[in-house]
């Protein structure tokens, strides 16, 4: 069973938006980077479902990495 606004199932909508977003950061953490210094995708993760969190805060969206 999916998130549903109303009669619309967002998982899809949400997955996407998420996946969008650790891209989007992944970019600008690879331009910005500088040799040596690690990127912890992981990290990227959960900055991205806070976002998302704040965005949507009576979601009850979680992440579980």
């Amino acid at each position: 069973m999916g998130i549903k606004f109303g009669e619309i199932d967002a998982t899809q909508i949400l997955d996407n938006e998420f996946k969008i977003m650790v891209l989007e950061r992944i970019v600008d953490k690879l331009l910005l980077a500088t040799p040596g210094v690690a990127i912890s995708i992981e990290s990227i993760r959960k900055e991205v479902v806070a976002q998302i969190q704040k965005k949507y805060p009576n979601s009850g969206i979680e992440y579980k990495g």
